[in-house]
């Protein structure tokens, strides 16, 4: 019965957990249809505050926010969270060891690797 207890816990914790991590998610702001210019606000996982505008025809941008923080403030576009992250964006998880770039649980030889698989890349920001 303790050992049933014990896996019960953990279960619990491990929900809790991942459902915090899931507060902040991809976000799609498209004014593909749209025919007029569209104004979007967000808030990032960090807490701030974000405002931008696509013109109408066809536009799209993904970017992570806080779940029920983006809006459409005019005009006829559209915003909604993707259900699983798109690959070729950034990932809105946020995890508690940022040294754990594979996110396996541990900063191990592998981290390593692959911070020199990639060192001397110049990055587009």
């Amino acid at each position: 019965m303790k050992f049933l207890h014990t896996i019960t816990m953990i279960v619990i914790l491990s929900l809790t957990i991942n459902d915090l991590k899931g507060q902040c998610n991809q976000h799609v702001f498209t004014s593909v249809g749209a025919e007029k210019w569209t104004n979007f606000q967000y808030q990032d996982c960090d807490g701030g505050a974000h405002y931008f505008g696509l013109p109408a025809g066809g536009y799209t941008i993904i970017y992570c926010a806080d779940i029920g923080t983006a809006f459409v403030l005019n005009g006829d576009g559209f915003v909604y969270p993707l259900l699983t992250e798109h690959p070729n964006y950034a990932s809105c998880i946020q995890t508690d060891c940022p040294t754990d770039i594979d996110q396996s649980g541990a900063t191990d030889l592998n981290d390593l690797l692959l911070i020199l698989q990639n060192y001397g890349e110049l990055c587009e920001n």
